[in-house]
Order: C-alpha cells, then sequence, then structure tokens
C-alpha cells in the first residue's frame, strides 16, 4: 500500500487533492461547483473537498490500496466515494486554494524533509476514491469557540482525511499533446 501524509492550509472552507499537470499535456481547468452539497467535488484531474471550517490546517493522509479498509473506527466519517480517472500521469497532490502544496508536519513524520508529498496512481487505472474525515461533526463550534477565545491562535486540530484510490477498472494511458 502507497500512502503519502501532508498538512494542508484549508481556505475559504475547501482544498483540493489534484493530479500534478505533466510538461507536454493542457490543462483541464474545470471549476467545481461551490453550489453543490456535496463534501467532496471531483472535476477532472482534481477532487476539491469541503470542510466545516473556514480557514485551519488540516492533517491529510492519501494511499492507494487493493479494497477498502473492512472496518472504520467511529472517530472516522465516510463522506462517500466517486469514479476518479487520472488525465495526466496520476502524480496526485495535496493543496490548499491559497497557500498551495500541503508540506510534512517536520518532527511527526520520520525523514520528512519539507517537500510537498505525491502519490503515484497508475495512469491507464480507473479509481474509486474513498474519502473519510475525522472531526467534522463539531469542527464548527470548536473553530468558533477558539476564535472566541482572546489568545486565539489555534489553526490546527479541526478537520483529518484520509483519500484512498482502488482500482476499479482500465482506462487508455493519459497522452501528452503534439
Amino acid at each position: 500500500m502507497d500512502m503519502v501524509s501532508g498538512v494542508v492550509g484549508v481556505a475559504y472552507s475547501h482544498f483540493y487533492i489534484d493530479e500534478h499537470v505533466e510538461e507536454g499535456f493542457e490543462s483541464v481547468d474545470d471549476l467545481p461547483d461551490f453550489h453543490s452539497d456535496e463534501p467532496v467535488i471531483v472535476t477532472p484531474g482534481k477532487l476539491t473537498i469541503i470542510s466545516c471550517v473556514q480557514e485551519h490546517a488540516a492533517w491529510v493522509t492519501l494511499m492507494v490500496a487493493e479494497a477498502e479498509p473492512v472496518q472504520q473506527t467511529e472517530q472516522w466519517q465516510s463522506l462517500g466515494s466517486w469514479p476518479y480517472r487520472p488525465v495526466y500521469r496520476g502524480r496526485m497532490g495535496i493543496s490548499g486554494p491559497t497557500t498551495g502544496p500541503a508540506v510534512p508536519a517536520v518532527g511527526w513524520l520520520p525523514g520528512s524533509q519539507g517537500y510537498a508529498p505525491t502519490l503515484t496512481l497508475n495512469a491507464a487505472t480507473i479509481y474509486t476514491v474513498h474519502v473519510y474525515a475525522r472531526g467534522r461533526e463539531n469542527s464548527r463550534s470548536r473553530y468558533e469557540a477558539a476564535m472566541a477565545r482572546e489568545e486565539w491562535g489555534l489553526r490546527e486540530g479541526f478537520e483529518d482525511y484520509v483519500a484512498i484510490f482502488i482500482p476499479a477498472g482500465e482506462q487508455t494511458t493519459p497522452q501528452a499533446a503534439g
């Protein structure tokens, strides 16, 4: 099982799990429909994760597995599952809308060097992505309580996320233009 984790800056109540546009490919830039009530909005090359908190730092883990985990702890809530087709070469990253790529929490992970973590999917595979969250059920009230405190400064620990990519079929490998 391949796995990467990082801390992302959530802003405007969302962040992205997106595929890097590789050299020779034209960017597919479909904007997510923020009028949706979905907690995850899928567009070509991108998953937009909607947070219950306006601005914070969230721990995010991406992994490739052969099957969905059998049992989740009560702390983790399934947000759902969606089909995902790689549109470039399958190199997935985590990024915030204003803060850019996620970084490992230096000191939390052995060997972390401050690089932007990426997970490589097989570009010839169609996946089902399962997204889980922890802390969403009361993250808004905890955030508002933190904002009301005079010494406010807490920006992390409100929500955590896991996205598990499970092979579900095959597709023609995306090719660079030209």
